[in-house]
């Protein structure tokens, strides 16, 4: 048997299909590639095949991963080619490597990166927001409140915030300044706000910003780009309208050294 890793992204299309509606299309897609994969014994086999962090909905992705233990042999190159035309709109593989490692892609995430595009209620300097987010992030402890099991338990997410800056998009008609988000996601999103919005196109004062952080995500620490948005919010006493979410990264590793899953080279963060 050989295992292949493939890095995919998840565009607007496919946005709101559920982790487990996303497992069955790739089902389907590598049956109707008849890419020959290892199956599970039983009653009922399913492919081996196992996908990083899943992705909430409603979310879009440039950075998701998944390994396929595959019975035959086959270079990444052809098991793209064949992968890719069968799969819908919206998921594409961007690269795939074969994979050498013992454990899986979803045991070994530890930190995500995401761009987080967001409306404030009320104009804010940019110069004020990120020295407030400064003092936000000096904190030693950031509390959020969390529902589980219809429990409300207050949990510290400073361990979990490994960075975070934001900039401003200040009017949705002018141009870009060098320092705002420049994420080629984003801007189509705002392109698509703009042409379908006409409350939005009309924007004029500098309320909509771009969130940029690097969270701890995986099985042993997991922190939602949505509750940090919530927790700055409140802090700052600025109610934030969150109009997209866009996982910009998945990295594997620990937090003293966050890799790329395909490539291994150690990511650098402040």
């Amino acid at each position: 048997m050989s295992s292949i890793r493939v890095k995919f992204v998840r565009d607007e299309e496919v946005k709101y299909i559920s982790h487990l509606d996303l497992m069955k299309m790739f089902d389907r897609a590598l049956r109707r590639a008849k890419i020959p994969m290892a199956y599970s014994q039983g009653f009922n086999p399913h492919p081996h095949m196992v996908f990083g962090l899943p992705l909430s909905v409603g979310v879009t992705s440039e950075s998701e991963y998944a390994d396929f233990e595959l019975e035959n042999d086959i270079e990444p190159g052809e098991f793209t080619q064949r992968l890719n035309p069968n799969l819908p709109e919206g998921i594409r593989i961007v690269d795939a490597k074969k994979s050498h490692t013992n454990s899986n892609i979803m045991a070994q995430v530890a930190g995500a990166s995401y761009e987080v595009l967001v409306l404030a209620d009320r104009k804010v300097v940019i110069e004020d927001l990120k020295r407030e987010l400064q003092n936000f992030l000096n904190e030693e402890r950031i509390f959020f409140e969390k529902e589980s099991k219809g429990k409300i338990k207050e949990i510290d997410i400073r361990p979990m915030i490994y960075s975070v800056n934001v900039d401003a998009l200040g009017n949705a008609e002018a141009d870009f300044a060098e320092n705002s988000c420049v994420n080629p996601w984003i801007l189509r999103y705002i392109d698509m706000l703009k042409a379908e919005d006409n409350q939005f196109r009309q924007i004029e004062e500098p309320v909509v910003f771009c969130f940029k952080m690097l969270l701890a995500a995986g099985s042993m620490a997991n922190l939602k780009p949505e509750f940090v948005i919530r927790a700055f919010g409140k802090y700052s006493g600025i109610d934030f309208d969150i109009l997209k979410i866009h996982r910009s990264g998945l990295f594997t590793g620990n937090k003293e050294k966050l890799t790329d899953p395909l490539g291994g080279h150690v990511l650098l963060f402040v």
